[in-house]
């Protein structure tokens, strides 16, 4: 069971990125307590998806590959397939990758600037370990052979074969943390990084085989605290904005800024 915790100061939350420097961060704005990427959640766990869930993660892909190039020049080659992972998980689509951020302060912003009302949670995740569980050290190179077979999975029908042509001796079973290529100003501003992940089995999600609380740990952020953690994040700068650089971002920022309705400076704050 994952160490749990609560977060309730943004001075705990920057001690935690200080002190948690190599690890990598996720907001949800309510509690989940699973690490679990959109398309195998819930949503797509009905008895259809459950009968139909690899030709359902393959449909979705061909789709968005067969109609992106409609309303995008510049798309990566169709055997690319983490590449595609990528884009298709930057513009909202269900896929196996699961968002992650390098700095805890973008990761707290998820966490607190949606449902109010609700506790939410952040996790923190060393990703070197998850990765070591996998038998390999660092993080991917791009041509990695678990991530270009994780990548390819749902595009072939036989696990072993696809494994043998890799060049793999087994079959991958666990998530893998990958560090990905900015393709994306989004990507830049938000530090981007993922993790992806084979169909689910029992025993083999994130929370089950990192247990110890120096890789993988997780922060309730109470319902109570959240109006002041967005307003502490604004002042540091970590805005909409700044997350999402695009016009509806500006707008949204513009106008919280103006909801505040008078503001008188405070003395500095001064440490001996």
């Amino acid at each position: 069971m994952t160490n749990t915790y609560t977060l309730a100061k943004i001075e705990h939350a920057v001690e935690l990125g200080t002190t948690l420097s190599r690890s990598w961060f996720r907001g949800n704005s309510k509690i989940y307590g699973e690490l679990t990427p959109r398309i195998f959640r819930q949503t797509y766990e009905n008895d259809f998806y459950k009968a139909f869930r690899h030709e359902a993660e393959f449909s979705i892909i061909e789709n968005f590959k067969r109609m992106a190039p409609a309303l995008k020049s510049k798309l990566p080659e169709i055997e690319d397939h983490i590449s595609w992972l990528y884009l298709m998980q930057h513009y909202g689509t269900p896929t196996r990758l699961l968002d992650w951020t390098k700095s805890v302060l973008v990761g707290l912003y998820f966490a607190v600037s949606h449902h109010h009302s609700e506790d939410g949670e952040l996790w923190a995740l060393y990703p070197q370990a998850l990765n070591e569980h996998n038998g390999n050290f660092g993080l991917p190179i791009p041509r990695c052979k678990i991530l270009r077979y994780l990548a390819a999975e749902l595009n072939h029908n036989n696990p072993q074969k696809l494994a043998e042509e890799i060049g793999l001796n087994k079959i991958p079973q666990y998530p893998y943390a990958v560090d990905p290529p900015l393709y994306f100003p989004r990507m830049v501003a938000q530090m981007s990084a993922f993790t992806i992940h084979p169909r689910p089995k029992p025993s083999q999600t994130i929370p089950d085989i990192l247990t110890e609380e120096t890789k993988l740990v997780r922060y309730i952020i109470p319902a109570k605290c959240k109006k002041k953690f967005f307003s502490d994040l604004s002042a540091l700068g970590i805005t909409r904005m700044t997350l999402f650089q695009d016009l509806d971002s500006l707008s949204h920022d513009i106008i919280q800024e103006h909801n505040i309705l008078a503001y008188g400076p405070p003395k500095p704050p001064r440490w001996e």
